[in-house]
């Protein structure tokens, strides 16, 4: 009897401990993610804006890529139409967001990191 009372009560406070984590996680909001970030993958900067817009432009100040982005939860998400006309759609879980930097989750089980220019 003893140990089922141990058990459950160890039971109850991992959960109350697991519930206080969740409750502590702030709510992500888009303004974290806007500004010129300097990518893991990419050579030049992309720019993420507070419309919803972001573009990737060359060292000569040529619109490489284009596109929109969103929030989703814990998730963010890149919209783009490829050069076939096709719009795509590229989810990507978010790992960690601090002021000067966030980390993405990619498809391919890789991370990207995004480094605050601004």
């Amino acid at each position: 009897m003893r140990l089922r009372v141990r058990m459950l009560g160890g039971l109850m406070m991992a959960g109350l401990a697991g519930t206080s984590l969740t409750a502590c996680q702030k709510k992500l909001e888009p303004s974290q993610f806007v500004g010129r970030w300097k990518s893991s993958r990419l050579s030049t900067p992309l720019l993420m804006r507070d419309n919803g817009e972001w573009e990737i432009r060359s060292r000569e100040d040529a619109v490489l890529q284009y596109g929109v982005w969103r929030l989703e939860g814990q998730r963010l998400v890149w919209t783009l139409r490829d050069a076939h006309g096709r719009v795509t759609h590229d989810a990507n879980d978010i790992l960690s967001v601090e002021p000067r930097r966030f980390v993405l989750a990619e498809r391919d089980g890789g991370r990207t990191s995004f480094d605050r220019l601004d």
